[in-house]
């Protein structure tokens, strides 16, 4: 779960500047700024999803050990 948020906070950290930059270029430029809407979201949903499967691997592998051995490596 905590690398999931992480992995989440991430890709909204991540996806929000991006965008905000994106618009302020195209301001000071005067240019439109042109935003993929899916991209902005799925940034979140990417990020969380590369934080569950890097949790994945250590968590299993703690939870088929003992604590002491835990504490002890």
């Amino acid at each position: 779960m905590e690398s999931t948020t992480i992995g989440l906070l991430g890709g909204v950290g991540g996806a929000a500047p991006g965008v905000v930059v994106v618009a302020i270029v195209a301001a000071v430029k005067e240019w439109t700024p042109v935003l993929d809407v899916r991209l902005a979201l799925g940034a979140p949903v990417a990020g969380a999803l590369v934080g569950l499967l890097a949790g994945l691997y250590p968590s299993l592998r703690a939870s088929r050990m003992e604590p002491v051995d835990a504490l002890r490596s």
